[in-house]
């Protein structure tokens, strides 16, 4: 068996931890071999954003292991196998610093920093300036996967009353927060969230989800805060949202266009925070373990978790 590589932007390093964790197994770098590659051979795939032609000639490929837990930018890759099953990632250590990312971001809202800031600036001594409590600080997260789940879980610690809304429901694992699902929940679920946070995976039923229509149901002067993908804001309808006082501010680490433009609103816009994509990454250990066991399940015959859904996109 052999297992082609391919993970933009690695350094080498996840491909050194594969290798060295799967030594008797020959992993091909499709950087280097491109043009030579045994494709009678190739039965899996480790792979991150492949380039358009990565599947060509791959006809025996059955497993494709996404080092990633987002997999809308593969589902919509032009040459991929109908037949072969992915895997994606659950976790690799992103659910922690996506809670704390977003901790950060409803601290923010909660208390005022935008303003303290802005008066900070002005050289201003805004004492009139006040906090909510955080147990007055109502926090709707949309998406209740593993990232959605954490985040809850970190927030409710922290006092805030948390709710997750998703499309089939989860239970929570913890206390602390709740769960609510379905298409009929969604208007109540929106008008209760003082702080939004979108985790949802894209999907055609999630892209451009946070637009004009869904800000209009959350209370006014909401706070959006999204990590999710830059699929799921409709940009110009957030800005509008923003001028008009529906929100009154926003915390985004993913765009349309990434890197963002340099000409691009968002950057100069007072009440938007930008990070560059950055709130979770996927650490190398946490992930080739995954994969690896993801690899044993199957050939035990067993089902490894992670598997993806093509028909709902995740």
């Amino acid at each position: 068996m052999s297992i082609l590589y391919y993970c933009d932007d690695d350094d080498g390093t996840l491909l050194s931890a594969l290798r060295q964790r799967l030594a008797d197994t020959n992993i091909i770098d499709w950087q280097d071999q491109r043009t030579q590659l045994p494709h009678s051979d190739i039965t899996s795939a480790v792979v991150w954003m492949p380039p358009a032609d990565f599947f060509d000639g791959l006809t025996r490929l059955r497993e494709i292991y996404v080092f990633a837990a987002g997999v809308d930018q593969l589902l919509a890759h032009p040459g991929l196998p109908a037949n072969a099953t992915i895997i994606r990632l659950r976790d690799a250590g992103m659910a922690q610093q996506m809670a704390e990312y977003c901790l950060y971001g409803v601290l923010h809202h909660q208390r005022r920093m935008m303003l303290l800031r802005r008066a900070q600036r002005e050289a201003r001594w805004a004492h009139e300036i006040q906090a909510d409590l955080a147990a007055q600080t109502r926090v709707g997260i949309l998406g209740a996967g593993a990232l959605g789940s954490r985040v809850a879980e970190r927030l409710a610690l922290n006092g805030y009353p948390v709710t997750c809304w998703s499309r089939t429901g989860r239970t929570p694992k913890t206390p602390g927060w709740r769960s609510v699902h379905g298409a009929e929940t969604l208007d109540a679920f929106l008008a209760s969230s003082d702080i939004l946070i979108c985790l949802l995976p894209l999907t055609t039923a999630t892209t451009g989800i946070l637009d004009a229509a869904l800000f209009c149901r959350l209370p006014r002067g909401a706070f959006l805060i999204n990590p999710g993908r830059g699929g799921h804001q409709v940009e110009d309808e957030l800005l509008a949202a923003l001028a008009s006082g529906q929100l009154s501010g926003a915390m985004l680490d993913v765009f349309s266009t990434e890197p963002l433009p340099v000409d691009h609103p968002f950057w100069a816009h007072p009440a938007i925070i930008i990070t560059p994509h950055i709130a979770a990454r996927s650490l190398v250990s946490e992930s080739v373990e995954q994969i690896i066991s993801s690899m044993e399940a199957i050939e035990r015959g067993d089902s490894p978790q992670g598997i993806v859904d093509r028909q709902r996109g995740y």
